[in-house]
């Protein structure tokens, strides 16, 4: 070893119990003295033997004491201190004790552990100002010492209770909770739980399980218990638990009813409870008025969570229940006499809470009848009639009542008005109440009869039961009629008569009298039986006068006569006669009918260029009157027709007149500054030839022109010199309709054999006929050369002015064709220097003459130019 000054050798000495002999000690440091001449002194550092540590010693605890020794030229850096270590976190603090001397102890953190650490290994280190260090190494060894238990998790926080929630109805042996516990000695630990009789058990491992059923509403709501914890030692550690119960809704309601029986307006109750199996059974009666109360309901519930509410759980139409406050009342009348109705009323009261834990009591109810309903019959009017004798014991009423209660009373049957009784003329049959006979022959003849007119009227009273008594009367009237030996007779037998046809209704056409000589004398109601068969009736007849009137208007020109047949029938009731006259009514014809027009509504535009006397549109009107003729119809433009630009051609004599322009218009000096005319015609039936109309129809049609200005265009040029060639025009309109197809088709077929059969006949000439040779001469003839020629103009009358004479060598004539379809003019004009008036079309220009004769219109349109060269350069016209 080689030892400098400043730099001396560490000496290394063990804490423990071996130790290092004085004797080396000296031999070292002599070594030292003669190896190192140079050196006077060192630093040098004595340590303690270390004591061994228990691991629960507190703070401060003396390890061990340090001292150093300087040379006397050298003082001491700082305090020794802790360089390194293993582990490398310590709870050891070096610190001052006296000069050059130090103590090493324990410090707060890290608490010391034999589980964790059993032996620390520190080195120390000190360095002087003539720059010498030492250093030594203490061993301090652990003493384990036993320790109680400690709790892990909740029951580790100190001053705290740990608290667990579990509902009521937890099952025993459920497990609640696990205590954890650690041993720093990892002995095996035993757990107690305090007080032992609360519903509560600890097992070997801490696990807590429940060993008692609980009850929220009848037991304690919570339980606080102590959990200790102890090792083979005897130490231990306590916590603190607090096991509260929830409350649930694990409770049905109990449901108490007082129902009521209900007699003769008398309550009497009955107590239900839904805890014993008993029903309720309650006597009511019929008719008790709808919202009466028949039972009042309490329902508790112990668990007292949440709204109870009432109901009817199977229900009843019959019953109804308060749903917060549990009364019972009757819902819809009980009536035993309704159809289907059960006399045997069940339903179910239940009362619930919000998680529907229910109690039930069922309730039958047995409804009674009372006497609720008047008795009725059949009739309440009975009318016998007797002709000429009425025999003793004949039944001239037989009454039918009923009564509709259940069960159904006994009626009684008593006279109480009229010759009905012992001994009277009339009398009810032995055991038969309901029956009336007569005792004695009663004859039309007699005084007696006539006495009383032949009738006699009685009443009898039938009623029920008598508590409570309901009564109705019925009246019974036996008449004697003489026998209807003659018919009724109308004189005249048939009757005529006329209507105007403007007649309303309640117009009385006319009266028909028919006779009868029985009793009572003329007798007799009429009727019309034949003749008006319209869906609308337009006759009546008084039953009793015979007076015929009309129920609505009749019309002439739908029906000019009607035929009616009239019965006439007397008053007897068992064998009426009859008659019948026949009525001829004639409608007489009146004019009540207005014009038709079609269209009644008619819009159109114009240009302001239309020329006076043309036709808008080739617009014209078609009206006719249904009681008029045609010609009797006159035309009148009554509003809108303002300086009288339109009128109509002609305005009388026709039913087809047509719109055209009176007056051109004027748009340039301001007199026609209207753009649109609503023109309101009138067409009236008074223009007869002879005689005037009493009463003019008049039929209306609205007309709307809208006019919108033009620049004209420019009319034809008029030149009286020679036209370089004709213009012949031909105009036509296509009338073909597309459902007509078969007509071109069998004109096609037409078409096609008679091309066949001309070809069929040239091929007949040509085979037995000198046709052929014929031809090929004249064919020889032609092509001679001529020395001069004529040029023929179509269309000239004089063929010497139109024949010109030219040479062969002049330049051969030049035909153009031009074929130009169908044109529509739709404006007129007039040329303001010959005054005629032209035809042009309003989009392209085109225009000509009006005066031009025209064609048949059933040609395809065609223009046709024919023009030769002339001899001046002129401008050509078409």
């Amino acid at each position: 070893m080689r030892a400098t000054c400043g730099s001396q050798p560490r000496t290394r000495i063990a804490s423990g119990e071996g130790t290092i002999p004085k004797m080396t000690i000296l031999t070292y440091f002599l070594f030292l003295l003669i190896a190192v001449p140079g050196c006077q002194a060192f630093l040098n550092l004595t340590v303690e033997r270390a004591r061994p540590l228990l691991e629960n010693a507190s703070e401060s605890t003396l390890v061990t004491t340090i001292t150093a020794a300087v040379s006397h030229h050298d003082t001491l850096v700082g305090d020794p201190v802790i360089i390194n270590s293993n582990p490398v976190v310590h709870p050891f603090v070096v610190s001052h004790k006296a000069a050059y001397q130090w103590e090493l102890t324990t410090a707060n953190e890290p608490r010391l552990d034999f589980e964790m650490v059993a032996f620390y290994t520190l080195v120390i280190y000190a360095q002087d100002s003539g720059g010498n260090s030492a250093s030594q190494t203490i061993l301090i060894q652990i003493v384990d010492v036993n320790e109680p238990p400690t709790f892990i998790g909740l029951l580790a926080q100190v001053d705290q209770v740990t608290e667990i929630y579990i509902p009521e109805d937890t099952a025993v042996g459920t497990i609640l909770y696990r205590v954890r516990a650690r041993d720093p000695e990892n002995a095996a630990l035993k757990y107690i739980i305090f007080p032992e009789d609360a519903g509560f058990a600890i097992d070997d491992v801490g696990t807590i399980s429940t060993t008692v059923t609980f009850d929220f509403s009848r037991g304690p709501k919570s339980f606080s218990l102590v959990i200790k914890v102890a090792d083979p030692g005897g130490l231990s550690i306590t916590g603190n638990l607090k096991i509260y119960l929830i409350n649930i809704n694990n409770k049905p309601p109990i449901l108490t009813c007082s129902l009521f029986n209900i007699k003769e307006a008398v309550l009497t109750p009955t107590l239900v409870n839904s805890t014993t199996p008993t029903e309720g059974n309650i006597t009511l009666e019929e008719e008790i008025p709808v919202g009466k109360t028949v039972g009042a309901c309490q329902a508790t519930d112990e668990d007292q969570m949440g709204h109870l509410t009432f109901e009817l759980d199977p229900g009843n139409r019959y019953f109804a229940i308060d749903k917060e406050g549990g009364t019972v009342m009757i819902a819809n009348r009980l009536d035993l006499e309704q159809v289907d109705f059960v006399s045997v009323q069940s339903f179910t009261i239940k009362a619930c809470d919000e998680d529907q834990h229910c109690a039930t009591i069922p309730v039958i109810a047995y409804i009674h009848g009372i006497n609720d309903n008047p008795p009725f019959c059949d009739k309440y009017l009975y009318r016998y009639r007797g002709i000429e004798v009425i025999a003793n014991k004949t039944i001239v009423a037989k009454l039918v009542c009923h009564d509709l209660d259940k069960s159904p009373d006994v009626l009684q049957y008593v006279p109480n008005n009229g010759p009905l009784g012992e001994g009277a003329l009339f009398e009810q049959m032995p055991d038969f109440d309901n029956i009336i006979w007569v005792t004695k022959d009663l004859d039309y003849e007699k005084p007696e009869a006539s006495a009383v007119g032949h009738t006699y009227e009685m009443m009898v009273s039938v009623f029920d039961d008598t508590r409570p008594s309901h009564t109705v009367t019925v009246t019974i009237i036996v008449e004697i009629i003489p026998a209807n030996e003659f018919s009724p007779v109308f004189r005249p037998a048939s009757y005529s008569f006329s209507v105007p046809e403007t007649s309303g209704a309640s117009y009385e056409v006319g009266r028909v009298t028919a006779f009868d000589e029985d009793s009572p004398l003329n007798c007799v109601r009429y009727k019309i039986i034949r003749g008006d068969t319209q869906i609308i009736r337009r006759f009546w007849i008084h039953p009793l006068t015979g007076v015929i009137e009309l129920t609505t208007r009749p019309d002439y020109e739908s029906t000019k006569q009607y035929n009616l047949t009239i019965e006439a029938v007397d008053c007897d009731q068992t064998q009426p006669r009859t008659a019948v006259a026949t009525v001829t009514i004639d409608i007489k014809d009146e004019n009540d009918e207005a014009p038709v027009c079609k269209p009644s509504k008619y819009k159109a535009i114009i240009f302001d260029s239309v020329a006076a006397g043309a036709n808008v549109n080739s617009f014209k009107l078609s009206c006719h009157d249904r009681d008029s003729r045609d010609t009797e119809m006159r035309f009148e433009i009554v509003s809108g027709n303002d300086n009288q630009h339109f009128g109509f051609d002609p305005t009388r004599g026709s039913n087809t007149p047509k719109l055209i322009v009176k007056n051109p218009f004027n748009v340039k000096s301001g007199a026609d500054f209207h753009q649109h005319y609503h023109l309101v015609v009138h067409i009236i039936d008074d223009n007869l030839q002879h005689g005037q109309v009493a009463y003019p129809q008049t039929g209306t049609v609205m007309i709307d022109i809208s006019v919108t200005r033009q620049n004209t265009p420019a009319p034809p040029v008029t030149s009286y010199e020679q036209k370089k060639g004709v213009t012949v025009i031909y105009t036509s309109k296509n009338t073909y309709n597309p459902n007509d197809w078969y007509i071109p088709f069998i004109f096609t077929l037409m078409a096609i054999f008679l091309v066949g059969l001309l070809a069929w006949t040239c091929y007949l000439l040509v085979k037995y006929t000198s046709i052929t040779a014929r031809c090929q001469k004249l064919t020889k003839e032609l092509s001679k050369p001529k020395s001069k020629g004529k040029k023929y103009v179509a269309g000239s009358k004089n063929t010497n002015d139109d024949m010109v004479t030219e040479s062969r060598h002049e330049k051969a004539e030049v035909v153009t064709e031009t074929i130009v379809y169908k044109t529509v003019f739709d404006e007129e004009a007039m040329d303001p220097v010959t005054g005629n008036v032209y035809e042009y079309n309003s989009k392209s220009g085109a225009r000509k003459w009006k005066k031009m004769p025209r064609p048949p219109k059933d040609l395809v349109t065609n223009i046709q130019t024919i023009s030769e060269k002339l001899p001046t350069d002129e401008p050509v016209q078409g």
